[in-house]
């Protein structure tokens, strides 16, 4: 509901504002934020793309053999010089540049990888038609020089590509977290989570019976969902806890708590009465989770079960 009486009124002129006009007025200020969100997507596809080419370019043209070893430091100074009131010009975020552009292209070199590389290209890249087949060297230089900049990577901010590629060992990590990052609009903040809880590794290896119990699609997002083991660091509790201090615990940082379990959790209430074969049982932790629109119960043991 928009509320007429909120709107500044023209006083010079005769105006009656009705519902239509209203509505009209709604649907203006929505394309304008759309129109916001689709300007900064492009400003940072446009800045990721120059920075790719500028990592290519450090590659390809070898510049530190031509040039000397100092040379991205003189490359630095040199655009920071045309560009004063530019940021992102400093020596470290060149050779991040590189190192980025580096990071995609190399496993170029591992022909189990080829078909990956495919993926994440354009379509119809001529190069590597031939998947899992060895490039010849010609070719592989080719391949490199002109592999173009990956249109998703334009969804993911610059400080999201170097937290990936620093911290990622192999190219289907790497892939892991973009697809992740661009699903779930992730922050650096809980990227960087994600990457620490190893969530590329854990995520989907919980031991569970949803093959035989759920429908296949259901049953497949349920288990990717699930982690094989979580990290509750977060919680400090005395030796010897029981159960109901580590419940109360996890009450108390459930913000914490659900960007451990991930995306499309939410925390319904603890100690749920409900009524089985005619006997009263409480459910320790109850969860909503929107993905797989179904209730969770989180059944808690501080013992071996």
């Amino acid at each position: 509901m928009v509320d007429i009486n909120k709107h500044r009124l023209v006083k010079s002129h005769d105006v009656k504002l009705d519902s239509e006009y209203v509505q009209w007025i709604y649907e203006i200020k929505e394309r304008f934020r759309n129109a916001q969100i689709k300007a900064a997507v492009k400003i940072n596809s446009e800045q990721l793309l120059f920075n790719w080419q500028l990592g290519r370019d450090l590659v390809i043209r070898k510049a530190e053999e031509k040039w000397g070893s100092g040379i991205v430091e003189q490359v630095s100074l040199d655009l920071q010089a045309e560009f004063p009131d530019v940021k992102g010009f400093s020596t470290s975020n060149l050779w991040y540049m590189k190192k980025w552009y580096l990071f995609y292209t190399e496993i170029l070199y591992e022909p189990k990888l080829q078909q990956l590389v495919g993926e994440i290209m354009q379509p119809g890249h001529s190069k590597l038609q031939q998947i899992g087949m060895p490039l010849h060297e010609e070719k592989l230089q080719q391949a490199v020089r002109e592999m173009p900049f990956p249109i998703s990577f334009s969804y993911v901010p610059w400080g999201h590509h170097i937290l990936i590629i620093t911290k990622c060992k192999t190219l289907e990590e790497a892939l892991f977290y973009i697809k992740r990052t661009i699903d779930e609009n992730l922050s650096r903040k809980a990227l960087d989570d994600y990457i620490r809880a190893d969530l590329y590794h854990v995520s989907g290896t919980a031991v569970t019976n949803f093959p035989d119990k759920l429908p296949v699609i259901q049953g497949k997002l349920a288990q990717e969902l699930l982690k094989g083991n979580y990290d509750l660091g977060f919680v400090s509790l005395p030796t010897g806890y029981d159960e109901v201090a580590l419940e109360n615990a996890i009450e108390q940082r459930m913000t914490r708590f659900l960007l451990e379990l991930g995306e499309g959790w939410a925390f319904v209430g603890r100690q749920k009465e409900i009524v089985v074969s005619g006997k009263t049982r409480k459910i320790d932790l109850l969860f909503y989770h929107i993905y797989l629109r179904c209730y969770v119960v989180l059944e808690l043991k501080v013992k071996s079960f």
